[in-house]
């Protein structure tokens, strides 16, 4: 019996980019608050902005596939937010789900902790770079937050010159995604008026503990009576899994060799189920759906799928309120030397997400091992219809979040 490791990767990557705004505010602020706030909650509240997000992404999006970072997203926007001052301030604290503005420390404080941790799990890797004009200067208590917080570079650039100013950066964005995100910036999105430039990017790479088989051609319906052939791939074996009946879906987790990160999947139990356990997802707590799941011996089918996504964040930040910073009333005080008066002109993200097979040698015992030990029946989750899926922290935080709705 033929079997395969399967892998996951997913690569994305997210630009900010601070043009001129023609307002000035002057004065230094204090650039960080209070404390006093568990990790657990943070979680919670990161979590919160990330499904606000998705679901936003997902409205928009329609019918198509998805595939974003509320992890890359929310750094970059995080990092903004500490150079941001008054009710634009407010208003990113308040769309990330953090709370007020003087909550500062507290963010910066758990991003610090939470770079340190991804440092150590060698299945993903987090980048941050900060990019300043030429002759400017970002003030010492941001690059100071920039750096030890958000472990961010801190380069010069000129933006005028926006050929070779985008090539740097895709050069840089490239090279951190393993090359599987490419012209994230295009010229036309840079000119002597752009001042400062955030990037975040993120490369995942993971193999799953339980190998599948190898993917065979079978049904996945696009909607009730529609359907086609995609390769689908199976394993039977033990997995933390839950049939919420009395919410319509089923939840199943899938683990990572040598990562804490697991992969969530939640099915609806019907094949048109996906627009009403997408209602669901704000009233879930994942952390607390994840305790709630038992490990179970399950027949697992599950498509094998890729996709490239591009979003253009304007709209859908301005939905979730925070559409001060990129107007003239934005009030970002606290980025650079200079009184220039600043803007976000640009929000743009990029993602792409591969689920396939790799290694059949390695893979076959292991799937045959498993049959071999197949003495309860098997649960079944069979994803042959549109579903969720989510990459989770160990302490559950949302890393990645998408939808499959058609993985041919």
């Amino acid at each position: 019996m033929g079997s395969a490791l399967r892998s996951t990767f997913t690569l994305l990557a997210i630009v900010l980019v601070f043009g001129k705004s023609y307002q000035c505010e002057n004065g230094e602020r204090n650039l960080l608050g209070i404390t006093g706030f568990t990790d657990a909650e943070l979680v919670r509240q990161s979590n919160d902005f990330a499904i606000h997000l998705y679901k936003q992404v997902s409205a928009e999006t329609r019918d198509g596939n998805v595939v974003i970072s509320p992890l890359s997203i929310s750094a970059c926007l995080s990092l903004a937010a500490m150079g941001a001052g008054g009710l634009t301030a407010e208003e990113m604290f308040g769309g990330l789900r953090y709370g007020k503005a003087d909550q500062k420390q507290r963010v910066a404080d758990w991003y610090g902790r939470l770079m340190r941790q991804l440092a150590s799990d060698s299945s993903i890797a987090v980048a941050n770079t900060l990019y300043v004009k030429e002759g400017y200067t970002v003030k010492r208590s941001f690059n100071d937050v920039a750096t030890n917080s958000f472990q961010s570079e801190v380069h010069e650039l000129n933006f005028a010159q926006n050929e070779a100013a985008a090539k740097t950066i895709n050069d840089w964005v490239e090279r951190k995604t393993n090359n599987k995100i490419k012209d994230l910036i295009l010229p036309n999105m840079l000119d002597d008026q752009t001042f400062l430039m955030l990037v975040n990017a993120v490369h995942f790479k993971g193999y799953w503990i339980n190998p599948f088989e190898a993917p065979t051609p079978m049904q996945f319906w696009l909607s009730e009576t529609e359907s086609h052939d995609v390769p689908i791939m199976y394993v039977e074996d033990k997995f933390a899994y839950e049939n919420f009946s009395d919410k319509g879906f089923s939840a199943l987790e899938l683990s990572y060799d040598g990562s804490d990160t697991t992969m969530l999947v939640l099915l609806p139990n019907e094949r048109n189920g996906l627009a009403a356990l997408e209602e669901t997802l704000s009233s879930l707590n994942l952390v607390e759906l994840r305790n709630q799941l038992m490990k179970t011996k399950v027949a697992l089918y599950l498509p094998k799928f890729k996709i490239d996504f591009s979003l253009d964040l304007k709209k859908v930040l301005s939905t979730l309120g925070m559409g001060r910073m990129f107007s003239n009333a934005a009030e970002f005080p606290d980025l650079l030397e200079s009184n220039e008066s600043l803007k976000i002109t640009t929000a743009v993200h990029k993602a792409f997400i591969e689920v396939n097979e790799e290694g059949t040698e390695a893979a076959a015992a292991a799937a045959m091992e498993g049959i071999e030990a197949s003495c309860i029946y098997p649960s079944l989750f069979l994803a042959d219809h549109p579903f969720i899926y989510a990459l989770l922290s160990g302490d559950g935080a949302i890393y990645f979040i998408g939808k499959v709705t058609n993985p041919a």
